[in-house]
C-alpha cells in the first residue's frame, strides 16, 4: 500500500470544482459578501452609460475595497495581484481580474457613495445588537499625509525656493545653449534646436506649482505643503512633527465606530460636536453620555453638552496633572489649582490663607463668543514674606470664568467611583479601534491627497474594521448556535444539514475512487 496520498499535480479535474468550495463558511468575505449585497449600488450603477465595453458591477468592486481595508491591504496593486492568487479576492471578484486603475479609479470617483454606506453598515451592527449607545467614546489621532515635511513651507520659504529653480533654470538654459552652439558648429545646423530638455520642463512644472502655491497663502506665517495643500504639521502620538491629518471617531461600547471625520486641526476641541451630532444622525438615536480625553476639554463643550442635556465625561488639562499629585510638589505650591474658591463670600484663599477679592471683569475672546471673566486680587500681598514665590506684581491675581462651574460639576462627576469606572472604559472602547486601524492594519499614512479625499479614506478603513466586528459577532454566534441549540429544532436542523453535506462529499468521494480518479 502506498503511503503517501496520489501524487498528480498534473491532472486535470472531471468536474471544475466551485471557488466557494474554496472559502470557508465562516470567512471574513461571506460577510463582506453578504453586507455589500445588501446595499443598494443603483446611483453608482447610473453614472455608467450603456455604450462602450460592458464594466464590472460596482458591487464586485466594493467588495474588494472593504475586504482589502478590512485585511490591510488597500493598494489597487496589491488587490488586483490577489484577485489572481487569493481565493478571498477570487470569491468575491467572482473569478474576474479587474485591473488596478479600475479599482483605484473606481475609489476616488465614488467617495461620498462609500460614505453613505458607510451609515449603512452601522445601521446594520444597530440591527444585529451590536451598537449599545449607553455611552459612546470620542477620540482622535494623527495619521501621517501622502506628503513631505521639507514640502511644507512659509511665504517666505517659497520665495527663497523658487528664486534658486530660477536661477538652476537659467544655468540649464545656458547650459543648453552652449550645447547647441557647439553642435552647429560640430554637425550643421539641421536639428530644430527648439526642444527643451526633460529637466527643465520639470523645473518650470515646479515653479508654475509654487506660484500657485504661494497664491493660497493669506499670511506670512502661514504654512502650506506643496503637495497637499490641506495637511498641516501637527504632534503625532510618538512625538514627533509631521505633516498630518487628524482623523476623529466616535465608538459605542462594542467598539463599533459610529462615527468618521477628518479635520486638518491638530487641536481636537472643535471636532466634538461634528463628531456627536455625526453619530447620533448616523445612529437615528440620542447620545445619552459622552467620554472624551482631555485634548476635548473646554468651556464651549462643557456648555454644549449641558445645554443638549448630555453628561459628559472629559476631564481637563490640570485634573489630569492633580491626581498625578503634580500640585502637591513644593516648587508648584502657587499654582493657581491650589487656590481655594470660596462661593459663599466670593473669594479666593491662596495657600497661606489670605484673601483675594473680585477686582474687575473682562472679556475673554477665546471659544465660541466672548465670555466675562471676574479678575480677583490679593489684598494682603504687600507684606507676604513669600510673595516673589507667588507672583513678580504687586499682587497676585487669578482670573474666573462664568462658566467655572462647568468645570467644577465635571470634575466632581470625574472622582467619583462611578464616574472614574466610566472613564475607564473608553480604553476598552476607542482605543483598540485606532490599535486595529494603525498596529493591525498598518494605516499609518493616507494614500489619497486633499482633505475630501483622505476623509474617504479613512471612512475606507473604518467600514473595515466594523466589517471585521461584524465577522466575529456572526462567527461567535454561530458557534453559539452550534454549542447552545444542539437539542432545540433549530439545532437539530442545523445538525441535519451538516450531515448531508458530508454524506454528499463521501459519495463524490467514493465515486471518484472508483474511477481511480483524485477528488479535489
Amino acid at each position: 500500500m502506498s503511503r503517501f496520498k496520489p501524487y498528480q499535480n498534473k491532472q486535470p479535474m472531471f468536474l471544475p470544482p466551485s471557488i466557494e468550495d474554496y472559502v470557508p463558511s465562516s470567512h471574513l468575505a461571506r460577510v463582506v459578501d453578504g453586507v455589500v449585497e445588501a446595499l443598494d449600488t443603483k446611483d453608482i450603477e447610473n453614472k455608467y452609460s450603456d455604450l462602450g465595453q460592458n464594466t464590472y458591477h460596482p458591487k464586485i468592486v466594493l467588495k474588494l475595497l472593504f475586504y482589502g481595508y478590512a485585511t490591510g491591504n488597500r493598494s489597487g496593486r496589491k488587490i488586483a495581484g490577489m484577485c489572481e492568487s487569493d481565493t478571498a479576492y477570487m470569491y468575491l471578484a467572482q473569478m474576474y481580474r479587474p485591473d488596478f486603475r479600475t479599482i483605484n479609479d473606481f475609489r476616488k470617483n465614488n467617495l461620498a457613495m462609500i460614505k453613505r454606506y458607510f451609515v449603512e453598515i452601522i445601521r446594520m451592527c444597530k440591527e444585529l445588537g451590536m451598537v449599545k449607545v449607553g455611552q459612546v467614546s470620542i477620540d482622535g489621532t494623527k495619521i501621517k499625509a501622502n506628503a513631505a515635511n521639507r514640502r511644507t513651507k512659509t511665504r517666505k520659504g517659497y520665495e527663497k525656493w523658487l528664486k534658486r529653480i530660477e536661477e538652476e533654470i537659467e544655468k540649464m538654459l545656458k547650459q543648453a545653449k552652449e550645447i547647441e552652439e557647439e553642435e552647429d558648429r560640430q554637425y550643421g545646423e539641421d536639428n530644430r534646436g527648439d526642444e527643451l530638455p526633460d529637466q527643465i520642463n520639470t523645473k518650470e512644472r515646479l515653479r508654475e506649482e509654487i506660484k500657485e502655491v504661494m497664491k493660497t497663502l493669506n499670511t506670512d506665517k502661514e504654512k502650506k505643503n506643496l503637495t497637499d495643500l490641506d495637511a498641516r504639521f501637527m504632534k503625532g502620538g510618538n512625538g514627533k512633527i509631521d505633516v498630518n491629518y487628524n482623523g476623529q471617531i466616535a465608538v459605542s461600547e462594542d467598539q463599533i465606530i459610529l462615527a468618521a471625520e477628518v479635520i486638518n486641526e491638530p487641536n481636537d476641541r472643535e471636532a466634538l460636536t461634528g463628531t456627536l451630532e455625526q453619530a447620533e444622525a448616523n445612529i437615528k438615536e440620542e447620545i445619552a453620555e459622552v467620554v472624551a480625553d482631555s485634548g476635548y476639554s473646554s468651556y464651549d463643550n462643557y456648555e454644549y453638552l449641558e445645554m443638549r442635556g448630555k453628561t459628559g465625561y472629559i476631564p481637563d488639562q490640570y485634573l489630569e496633572q492633580k491626581e498625578q499629585g503634580e500640585y502637591e510638589k513644593e516648587k508648584n505650591r502657587y499654582h493657581t489649582e491650589n487656590f481655594l474658591y470660596n462661593k459663599g463670600k466670593d473669594i479666593y484663599l491662596c495657600p497661606e490663607g489670605k484673601e483675594l477679592k473680585p477686582y474687575k471683569g473682562r472679556h475673554s475672546n477665546r471659544g465660541v463668543r466672548k465670555r466675562r471673566q471676574i479678575i480677583y486680587k490679593g489684598v494682603a500681598c504687600e507684606d507676604c514674606e513669600v510673595r516673589h514665590l507667588c507672583t513678580r506684581q504687586k499682587a497676585r491675581t487669578i482670573a474666573r470664568e462664568e462658566r467655572r462651574e462647568l468645570l467644577e460639576e465635571m470634575r466632581e462627576r470625574l472622582l467619583s467611583k462611578a464616574g472614574k469606572e466610566k472613564y475607564k472604559k473608553r480604553l476598552h472602547t476607542v482605543e483598540p479601534p485606532f490599535g486595529n486601524i494603525k498596529h493591525n492594519l498598518g494605516y499609518r499614512s493616507f494614500l489619497l491627497r486633499g482633505l475630501e479625499k483622505v476623509a474617504g479614506e479613512f471612512t475606507l478603513m473604518c467600514i473595515g474594521h466594523n466589517l471585521k466586528k461584524m465577522h466575529l459577532k456572526w462567527r461567535d454566534k454561530k458557534e453559539d448556535k452550534y454549542q447552545g441549540t444542539a437539542n432545540s429544532k433549530t439545532g437539530v436542523s442545523i445538525c441535519i444539514r451538516e450531515y448531508l453535506s458530508f454524506l454528499i462529499n463521501a459519495l463524490r468521494r467514493w465515486f471518484f475512487n472508483s474511477l481511480n480518479l483524485e477528488y479535489i
